[in-house]
């Protein structure tokens, strides 16, 4: 390659341009995952999906979105990465399109599989680019803002949108936002880009029983917060908000979770590990219990609001102990691979404890899943270093 071209894919990968297409492409590859709570409900109120199958639908979807992130990054530093975007995309507005027909159950649940695997794959290239960038915590930063600020107006949107076209149009908003993404892939460096001086490449080391309980923690982590937030609507709708009311409370509860993210940043290694962990968890566990035995619009809201915020707060902690651990991302990767899969079996976990509109059952799963992963958070955070070491990554 030549020096023009290097400078040129640096000025590329580098440009705010890019940054913006990162953050566009990890709004349209969570797929419906910010949207559960509302989608969910009117699955059930529009198309009559039990409560039951929403549980396993969603968690086809983001067990297929685990499936593409882990396949794909096998195969990421030796593919084309803007065919493999693109690829990801296409597969994505396919499964979003299929869905949006309304056809049989297990048709919806193929197509929102098809559409979580294309998602995961997308999301594969984003952290792979993202890699690239000069300064990377700046990137993960606001391409967190991006999607939490996406996620507080998608879900405020949904209902509108729903009650205007129908539950068939949320689907069909995938492939109308595909196609300017498909365009600007070509921001996408198609290879990885080589450092200008050799050096040799970090070993990364081999999991630990540590390093394992951390994988199995973030999978839990997000197994919790799964059981929990595909119900939240419904659990609205029992206590009588209206859909639009409870479409606002869970999109200011999106923002509360920013704000936790941002608190965890201010506070940097100022807290330990162990500390931000237990206020994460032991946080997560009233909130929890609270959503579900609080019988008032308030309760409901300020839990909503309090389980976003804390839970968003101890996970920035534990991305930035990842990266401790294994400085050369690999150990990172692989959480975001457990993420999903957690993701996935919350709802599906969930599906085999809801019963009618009886959902103190799920509070409490949830919460078990949390006083879990507190026990494990004291032997993974154990003999942390108190502060991060000289060169890495910085919360």
């Amino acid at each position: 390659m030549s020096q023009q071209h290097k400078t040129e894919a640096s000025h590329n990968v580098d440009s705010g341009k890019t940054l913006g297409l990162l953050g566009f492409l990890m709004m349209i590859g969570v797929g419906t995952l910010q949207m559960q709570p509302v989608l969910g409900g009117a699955l059930v109120d529009h198309w009559g999906v039990s409560l039951q199958q929403m549980g396993m639908l969603f968690g086809a979807e983001l067990i297929a979105m685990a499936i593409g992130c882990g396949s794909s990054a096998l195969v990421v530093n030796r593919w084309d990465r803007r065919r493999l975007c693109q690829c990801g995309l296409l597969l994505l507005a396919g499964g979003s399109a299929l869905s949006a027909l309304h056809g049989e159950y297990w048709l919806l649940c193929a197509s929102r599989a098809v559409a979580g695997f294309g998602g995961g794959v997308a999301q594969t290239v984003v952290y792979a680019t993202s890699a690239q960038r000069s300064n990377k915590d700046r990137t993960y930063a606001a391409t967190n803002i991006m999607l939490l600020l996406w996620g507080a107006i998608s879900i405020g949107a949904t209902p509108l949108l729903i009650s205007a076209a129908g539950v068939g149009a949320v689907f069909l908003s995938f492939p109308l936002m595909v196609m300017p993404a498909l365009a600007m892939t070509r921001l996408i460096p198609r290879q990885a880009r080589l450092p200008v001086r050799s050096a040799e490449p970090l070993a990364a080391p081999p999991l630990t029983l540590r390093t394992t309980l951390l994988l199995v923690l973030f999978g839990l982590l997000f197994a919790g917060h799964g059981v929990l937030w595909v119900y939240q609507e419904r659990i609205g709708v029992s206590i009588g908000l209206p859909g639009h009311v409870i479409g606002a409370i869970l999109g200011l509860s999106t923002l509360a979770g920013a704000a936790g993210a941002a608190s965890a940043g201010i506070l940097g290694k100022r807290l330990g590990h162990l500390p931000a962990q237990v206020i994460g968890f032991v946080g997560s566990i009233v909130a929890s219990l609270a959503i579900v035995h609080g019988q008032t619009p308030l309760v409901y809201a300020a839990a909503a609001a309090l389980v976003m915020a804390v839970w968003f707060f101890g996970l920035t902690y534990l991305f930035a102990l990842s990266a401790e651990l294994d400085p050369t991302g690999r150990l990172t990767s692989l959480a975001n691979a457990a993420v999903f899969i957690g993701q996935g079996l919350g709802p599906v976990m969930a599906a085999l404890f809801v019963s009618g509109n009886h959902f103190r059952a799920v509070g409490w799963l949830s919460a078990s899943i949390y006083a879990i992963c507190l026990v494990i958070a004291f032997y993974v955070t154990a003999h942390a270093a108190p502060a991060a070491p000289r060169g890495a990554p910085q919360l």
